[in-house]
């Protein structure tokens, strides 16, 4: 493993309407914080009391035998790779600390990002019918979706926390976010995992599959061994990218104008079904406060991803499964 070249790394995103460094995933497409903490749970006793306005959040090694995190590692990988992923890594959270609050909120204790990245197929993506490029982008989600609950699953078998996180939807539609900026900025975590660099057009860029690639990934705190950051900068910086961007929202150096790039690429997205309500009702200031609203934002994604669920208290309250998992 190798260092990373940081000419192309983090900046801050100035506001909308002009080139800013796209480092996360603005347009819901992937960003977030980062948790460094080294801490171990210890195990709940069985047939303890619980509050039953609190989750359960049990991890049953608390102090891992010497070799288990080389092991477990291994294995991670290997269950990726046989489940959709064409490429996977694990990043040190501790190398995120800008991503550190996000973390500690989908997994107190985070230590680890095991990160899986899924190849487009470059013939769909070069199809003159996007309804192939659409198709081939659900696919390719799929395969990133599926390897990292594979992985969450194996790792939480092995007695650690372990949370697949989305590359995409659903996502934090309520304000500050607005669904504009997912939980992990993926990124960032495949660079620090060694699977890529920062291109120029902001995306990661990895040898084998240049930018035509998918990213999501697992946040845990079991012990896994880090991938370290490449030393080469993958991108060679032929600029060929901003050079042939339709609507001539790439800057170079990995910055974008976001404003030029969201009404283009989201041209039937939420914001023209937005705007689409805001035109029937727009005499009705009642209409307009709803039309703004997060509660229209969170509908839209349920009718996206088919999944309108909002409490599974009664599943994780359930002590069978730890009791089983102690058998």
């Amino acid at each position: 493993p190798e260092r990373v070249n940081a000419s192309l790394r983090a900046g801050v995103l100035p506001g909308r309407g002009e080139c800013s460094r796209f480092s996360g995933a603005e347009f819901g497409l992937a960003n977030g914080s980062g948790n460094g903490e080294e801490t171990w749970a210890e195990p709940e006793a069985k047939g303890a009391e619980m509050n039953p306005n609190q989750s359960r959040k049990e991890h049953p090694a608390s102090h891992p035998p010497d070799g288990v995190g080389a092991a477990l590692t291994q294995q991670v990988k290997s269950i990726a790779l046989a489940s959709g992923a064409d490429l996977v890594g694990v990043a040190d959270a501790a190398l995120m600390p800008e991503q550190a609050e996000s973390l500690r909120r989908l997994l107190p204790g985070t230590r680890r990002v095991v990160v899986v990245v899924a190849r487009h197929s470059l013939s769909a993506l070069d199809s003159p019918k996007n309804q192939v490029r659409q198709f081939d982008t659900i696919y390719t989600y799929d395969e990133c979706a599926r390897a990292a609950h594979r992985v969450a699953r194996r790792i939480e078998d092995a007695g650690f926390g372990a949370v697949a996180v989305p590359a995409f939807i659903p996502i934090d539609m309520k304000a500050p976010k607005n669904g504009m900026q997912g939980e992990i900025n993926w990124r960032e975590a495949a660079v620090q995992a060694g699977l890529g660099s920062w291109g120029e057009n902001g995306l990661l860029v990895t040898r084998n599959y240049g930018a035509a690639v998918r990213i999501c990934g697992v946040a845990t705190d079991a012990p896994l061994e880090a991938d370290a950051p490449l030393i080469e900068d993958v991108c060679d910086h032929c600029l060929d990218c901003v050079k042939s961007c339709p609507p001539k929202a790439l800057c170079g150096g990995g910055k974008i104008d976001k404003k030029k790039c969201g009404d283009h690429i989201f041209r039937y997205g939420f914001r023209t079904f937005q705007g689409f309500m805001s035109d029937v009702f727009e005499r009705d200031a009642r209409a307009r406060a709803v039309i703004d609203g997060y509660p229209l934002r969170e509908m839209w994604q349920n009718f996206m991803t088919g999944n309108y669920y909002y409490c599974f208290r009664c599943q994780i309250q359930c002590h069978r499964h730890t009791e089983d998992a102690v058998k």
